[in-house]
């Protein structure tokens, strides 16, 4: 109750007895009259009960007895009193003690009464109880504390406060220790620092915000950006705050770092897909052993046979043991191709650090000593740009140069032109294969040759083992030299394709990542 709310009831009373009895009667506020010093001179039933003393017991007495002693030694109801009399009112909250040594919190006035001359003669003063709603306030204020503690110490996610524009306003340890920067150096900096380049080009963060503020929140998987510059893999929750109008004010942005499970759904779907790879090779495999390799062997064993039927005939079995050589060279040829097959496949599952830089115009001046003899006798031209140098295993890209040349030797009429050329491409060029290929710029290294070609329908078919599109008869071969090509080109990570039509010869396609990359992300989870 105010100085204001005693005049008017003064001025309802109308009569000084009647308001004098109102005033004693009034319980929820302790109303007391004090001299110009400070000493109590009246004192109400409120002030009885709230506290604790009679009017007998407390009249006569300085209203500092109230104060606790902390507030003594300050001198805090002196001044009270001082700025009472220099400006005609004084207020103040605080712990205030009962006649029992309890306390509670109470809500004074201090109202300066001035006679006709307007000298100050006294004082008023009244006191409210406001313990229940004190407790209420520290409770929820406690709360509150205990919560934003809580959320500046998890550590397992990063909790970060945006204002309706997503710049960062608070930011907790989570947050610091998943993303590197301390709270002084991220607080008024927009939210799309932590999104990689591609991701701001495309407006994702701010996709990300709209989203949260019609549907209510925002949940996308994806790559983010370090202070370092290193990436993680986090799942996100944006959600839209609202104001009491309901317009939204800012947004909780909730960030959890996924990378080591991330790094395990990949490794598993590597293996998985590897498992697959190698269950198509147990068949191709089975293939062989039941078809390539019984061939020879079942020639083996009818040429036996004819020679112990006509053992004393030296020329026809001269003939046949010719001929039974000549299957058993055919399958100790398949034996080591199925061989070096097998050991291309282990060299692909070691520790990519054996890795080295490779020429390959060196690759190339290699290959051309090797089939000098060939190239003389065929009249071969072979056509060749600048290669570049890229990162791998000297012998197996060595045999894959080796391979493609032999091919377009072998399957050529006449004169055989090879042209070997090097461009620069990206992921995105690389038609129908930009799946299976993890960086963003590749080396298109292309063998082009005028040879007899084949029908395109084919251009999968060439590259499995022992799939041949011509005869033993007309072209010498096991059949897996292409099929090594394509071994030899994933194993660094790369792709093959061919381009053929009869007559008109074929060009192979072999795309290697270049130097100095980090793998390409994988596409991000889409936002819901």
């Amino acid at each position: 109750m105010t100085n204001d709310l005693i005049k008017a009831l003064k001025k309802a009373a109308g009569k000084t007895d009647l308001y004098r009895k109102m005033i004693e009667e009034i319980e929820d506020y302790a109303i007391i009259l004090m001299d110009k010093h400070g000493f109590i001179q009246d004192w109400n039933r409120g002030a009885q009960k709230i506290k604790g003393y009679t009017e007998e017991e407390i009249i006569g007495k300085h209203f500092s007895i109230f104060y606790l002693p902390d507030d003594l030694e300050s001198g805090l109801p002196g001044r009270l009193i001082t700025e009472a009399r220099k400006n005609g009112r004084a207020g103040s909250e605080g712990w205030r003690r009962r006649k029992d040594g309890s306390q509670f919190w109470g809500s004074i006035t201090i109202t300066a009464i001035h006679d006709d001359e307007g000298e100050v003669i006294g004082f008023s003063k009244v006191t409210r109880d406001l313990t229940e709603k004190k407790k209420a306030e520290d409770k929820l204020r406690m709360s509150e504390q205990r919560y934003h503690k809580m959320v500046a110490e998890i550590q397992d996610y990063a909790i970060t406060l945006l204002d309706e524009n997503g710049i960062i306003e608070n930011w907790n340890s989570g947050a610091e220790k998943i993303k590197g920067y301390t709270a002084s150096e991220i607080l008024g900096k927009s939210f799309e620092i932590f999104y990689t380049k591609s991701d701001r080009e495309s407006g994702l963060p701010k996709r990300l915000l709209q989203t949260a503020r019609e549907k209510g929140k925002a949940i996308q998987e994806g790559y983010r950006v370090r202070k370092d510059g290193s990436r993680f893999w986090g799942t996100i929750v944006i959600t839209a705050l609202h104001g009491n109008d309901g317009k939204v004010i800012g947004f909780s942005k909730v960030t959890r770092d996924l990378t080591q499970q991330k790094l395990a759904e990949d490794q598993l779907k590597a293996y998985t897909k590897e498992l697959e790879f190698q269950n198509i090779e147990l068949e191709q495999f089975a293939y062989v052993a039941s078809h390539d390799l019984q061939e020879p062997l079942r020639k083996i064993q009818t040429f036996a046979h004819l020679i112990l039927e006509n053992y004393d005939d030296k020329e026809f079995v001269k003939r046949y043991f010719e001929k039974l050589g000549m299957s058993a060279k055919r399958m100790s040829d398949l034996v080591k191709s199925l061989l070096e097959y097998s050991r291309l496949s282990k060299d692909m599952n070691e520790d990519s650090s054996k890795q080295i830089k490779v020429d390959l115009n060196e690759l190339l001046s290699e290959a051309r000593q090797d089939f000098e003899l060939l190239i003389q006798e065929r009249k071969a031209v072979i056509i060749a740009g600048k290669l570049p140098v890229v990162r791998g295993k000297r012998t197996q890209l060595g045999q894959l140069f080796s391979n493609l040349i032999s091919n377009s030797l072998k399957f050529s009429k006449e004169d055989p032109v090879i042209r070997i050329e090097s461009t620069l491409v990206k992921r995105e060029e690389i038609v129908n294969e930009k799946e299976k290929l993890k960086y963003k710029n590749y080396y298109k290294i292309t063998f082009s040759d005028n040879g007899i070609g084949f029908e395109q329908q084919y251009d999968k078919v060439i590259f499995s083992l022992f799939q041949r599109l011509h005869g033993k008869q007309d072209y010498a071969g096991t059949g897996i030299g292409l099929a090594l090509c394509k071994k030899i080109v994933e194993n660094h990570e790369g792709v093959i394709n061919t381009v053929s039509e009869p007559g008109k010869g074929a060009t192979f396609n072999v795309y290697l990542p270049v130097i100095g990359q980090v793998k390409a992300l994988t596409a991000e989870r889409d936002v819901k």
